[in-house]
């Protein structure tokens, strides 16, 4: 009996060694995932809110077996991965670290859960019984899924720059001092320090906080700096704050201006045309700024005049004056034959950068030349209209406003299309004193019907022999012979004439007739009257 049961439990023993020995020997080739610890994910993000990130993720293989045809795939739970995806890496041997890394295009900050995805193409040993070392096959390809955090956040550029080039020497110049997040990350808890050398900051924070300062944002501070030397003055820019990440973020950054001198010496007014003629004109003024920096908000102020007539404004304004650059202004003006002379006494007022005001004050002199002056009163055309072959005349009549004689006058009529001149082209008129009214005229014909013109060029001399020249245009009008079918209107006017006429002649020679009858019968009733009384006595 006993030895029936010892019998079972041996029978029983061995069947269960039959059972687990290939279960275990399937588990040994099983395609089972090898562990994968993430050591370290490490990130340098885009330089803009928007654009490409760098990702590194180290991993440790801690499996048994060798690893055939490795690759890592990342699939970010923000962006598109533009670098190879998956990362190749090959052999992969027991313990082994490695580092897969990604490019994302994405907009920061990235928070959030992405996959890592593990693929091979088989699992190897080493062969414990071969002399050379030998790698065996114990499983095929496999797979697996690592879920991890990705966190990406923005990097703070600061930035600051100052929106003026220079400074005036001897002042106090308003500086606008900018500070400017160009990265893709905030900063927080910002705090700015001001140091200047070459100059004294005159009003203004050396050292202020400003606390969050977003991507694209910026922040301005007026300084009110005063130069102390005539050398370049510095503003050094110190900063410290906070990343997204924690991290201290700190940097300095030097401004350097240039220093000038200025003076109102160095904003110049004066007359381009020195000289003015009688008559109405224009008086040319010339605002030079000779200061190596901008004027703004010009304002030319025409205060009092001797010898002329201002005929429009007396203020005008200019918005800016480069360096080195002249303004015209134009006035215009009349000057009486009287004067001899004229002056025009001004005040000009300006602003430097930053609103520092500056002003000059003086008085421009002029001469007056007296010089001869033709000014035309008139014309006359006759007949007006013209019509086809028909002769006309053209009179101009004219005067010298001058104060001075005007010498060699001469006349030259210009004909236009369609016009034939009768008499000379020109006329001597020699000398014309001053106020004197003279008249020419020309006689010419038409030979097409339009609109055209016959232009007068009027040269003569001054005093000093100086030439001048000036034109004069009258319109003339030439008009068709009208005609009504194919006869003329001058042809049926003649008709009329004639039939009224002729009709006049009729009733003439009716009466005549008429009289001649009646005379007839009066003699023969006086004839046969004398005959009855001759036969009776």
């Amino acid at each position: 009996m006993i030895t029936n049961r010892y019998t079972l439990v041996i029978m029983t023993i061995l069947l269960a060694l039959l059972v687990l020995i290939p279960l275990a020997y399937a588990q040994q080739y099983s395609n089972t995932a090898p562990p994968f610890s993430i050591v370290s994910i490490s990130s340098v993000p885009s330089p803009t809110i928007t654009g490409v990130s760098k990702v590194s993720i180290t991993l440790i293989y801690t499996g048994g077996y060798y690893l055939y045809n490795t690759e890592f795939s990342l699939t970010p739970c923000s962006g598109t991965v533009v670098s190879q995806n998956p990362a190749f890496i090959g052999w992969l041997n027991p313990g082994q670290q490695v580092t897969v890394t990604y490019l994302i295009n994405s907009t920061l900050p990235i928070n959030c859960q992405s996959t890592l995805a593990i693929s091979w193409g088989a699992e190897y040993e080493t062969s414990a019984k071969a002399q050379v070392t030998t790698y065996i096959q114990v499983a095929g390809s496999g797979s697996m899924n690592i879920n991890f955090p990705l966190v990406i956040y923005g990097s703070p550029i600061i930035t600051a720059y100052t929106k003026t080039q220079y400074l005036v020497s001897n002042l106090v110049n308003p500086v606008e001092l900018v500070v400017s997040n160009n990265g893709s990350g905030s900063i927080y808890n910002l705090q700015v320090n001001i140091g200047i050398s070459g100059a004294t900051l005159a009003a203004g924070y050396s050292s202020i906080v400003i606390g969050t300062l977003n991507p694209g944002s910026n922040y301005t501070m007026t300084l009110y700096v005063l130069p102390i030397s005539s050398g370049p003055v510095t503003i050094n820019v110190g900063y410290t704050g906070l990343d997204q990440s924690g991290n201290t973020v700190s940097g300095s950054i030097s401004i350097s201006m240039s220093v000038i001198a200025v003076s109102s010496s160095q904003v110049i007014v004066y007359p381009v045309n020195s000289s003015l003629s009688i008559g109405s004109g224009e008086l040319v003024i010339g605002i030079r700024n000779v200061n190596p920096v901008p004027i703004y908000n010009v304002t030319l102020v025409l205060t009092s005049i001797q010898g002329l007539s201002l005929a429009g404004n007396t203020t005008y304004d200019i918005a800016e004056i480069p360096p080195g650059a002249t303004y015209y202004v134009y006035v215009p003006i009349a000057v009486p034959i009287s004067s001899s002379s004229a002056s025009i006494t001004y005040s000009l007022t300006y602003q430097y950068t930053g609103g520092y005001p500056g002003s000059v004050q003086g008085t421009m002199a002029v001469s007056v030349l007296n010089e001869p002056s033709i000014l035309v009163t008139g014309y006359q055309v006759a007949p007006t209209p013209l019509m086809i072959s028909e002769t006309g005349s053209v009179s101009l009549n004219f005067v010298n406003t001058g104060p001075v004689p005007a010498y060699n006058l001469n006349i030259t009529a210009i004909p236009g299309p369609g016009i034939e001149l009768i008499s000379q082209s020109s006329t001597y008129m020699g000398t014309l004193n001053s106020q004197q009214l003279s008249a020419v005229a020309f006689s010419f014909t038409v030979t097409k019907t339009m609109n055209t013109t016959i232009t007068f060029q009027i040269q003569y001399t001054n005093q000093f022999g100086q030439q001048h020249t000036q034109y004069y245009t009258v319109p003339i009008t030439v008009i068709r012979n009208a005609t009504l079918f194919t006869q003329s209107a001058s042809q049926l006017s003649s008709q009329s004439t004639y039939y009224r006429y002729h009709r006049a002649n009729y009733f003439t020679y009716i009466i005549i007739a008429l009289a001649v009858v009646a005379a007839v019968v009066i003699i023969a009733a006086v004839l046969i009257l004398r005959r009855r009384h001759g036969g009776k006595s």
